[in-house]
Order: C-alpha cells, then structure tokens, then sequence
C-alpha cells in the first residue's frame, strides 16, 4: 500500500518541459504573463510545442512574456532567440551565470510554474532524464508561485548581470 500523500498544489514530473507546454496549450488559462528562464533553448521545431506555436499563442492572445536565458553560442540556440526576438511581446534578457530552469504561466488569480532541470530544448523533451515540480495556484502552491514569479520576473530580471537584450514593444491600450 502507498501511503504518499498527493499534494494538491504540486506535481513531480519526469517530463517536466513537456508537462508546462500541455498545461499552457491545453488548459482553460488565459495567461497574462509568461516568464521562460533556461540557459539553453532550441527551437522546438520537430516537437508539438515548437517556438513558432509558442510566439504565435503570445501574439495572438497578447501574453507579455520575460525571456532569460544566456547569450547564445550554439546556432539552435540562436534560432530559437530570432523566433523570439519577431514578438513585440517578449522581453529578453542574456545573464551568463544562469543555470535555473523556471516556467511559469500566470492568469488572473490563476497560473502553474515548473521549477526543475530541463532546459527548453528538444534533447530535454525527447531523451534526457528530467524532473521538476509543476506547482499550481491552489492552496499553498499559490504563495509559492508567486513567490517564483517575483524571483524571475523581478528579482532576477533586474539583476546588473540581466543584460537587455530585446524590450517589450507593445503599448497595452487602457
């Protein structure tokens, strides 16, 4: 008999990358806001949440989004940033000490984060052994989601070594 409890704010996962885009493609949410924070990112081309679906789910439902990740040196690397780079939606941001992996999706008084070790790449999907913690915006999940999106889309955002790279360009109209 297993006697682990299930919390009901938090879920481990083994396909943690995978697990957020899902939940972000798939769920009710109407996100607000996207925060991506991976070293290493490809472009998802030959995956069922490519870049291009993702810049194009950010443009059509105007999801002002914070990208940081470290300045490219890999081509796959780089081609995922140019997709990026097209969104007047996005920010990004390059910090070469970066090694987190966040996600993190919020809604009006809703949203998940994933926190755990894969990178936004296709190797991370497809092959490699990955975990994370897909936390939700219930009971105590919601403190500590909000507790993550101050970290990435404050905190570590603006720390000196968040170089700018691509600002928001779009101007919400009140």
């Amino acid at each position: 008999m297993n006697n682990e409890k299930t919390l009901a704010f938090v879920k481990i996962t083994e396909k943690p990358v995978e697990d957020f885009f899902k939940r972000l493609f798939l769920s009710d949410i109407k996100p607000l806001n996207l925060i991506i924070v991976t070293p290493i990112m490809g472009s998802l081309v030959s995956t069922r949440y490519s870049l291009e679906r993702l810049r194009e789910k950010i443009e059509s439902e105007k999801i002002v989004t914070y990208v940081v990740t470290r300045k490219p040196e890999e081509r796959f690397h780089i081609e995922a940033l140019d997709i990026l780079m097209k969104s007047d939606f996005v920010e990004i941001r390059y910090n070469n000490s970066l090694h987190a992996k966040l996600y993190i999706c919020m809604g009006k008084d809703i949203g998940f984060a994933l926190l755990g070790s894969g990178n936004l790449t296709q190797t991370s999907i497809e092959r490699n052994i990955e975990i994370g913690m897909l936390i939700l915006h219930r009971g105590r999940g919601k403190q500590i989601l909000h507790e993550l999106y101050h970290w990435g889309g404050v905190r570590l955002r603006t720390l000196k070594e968040s170089k700018v790279v691509k600002r928001i360009t779009y101007a919400r109209r009140v």
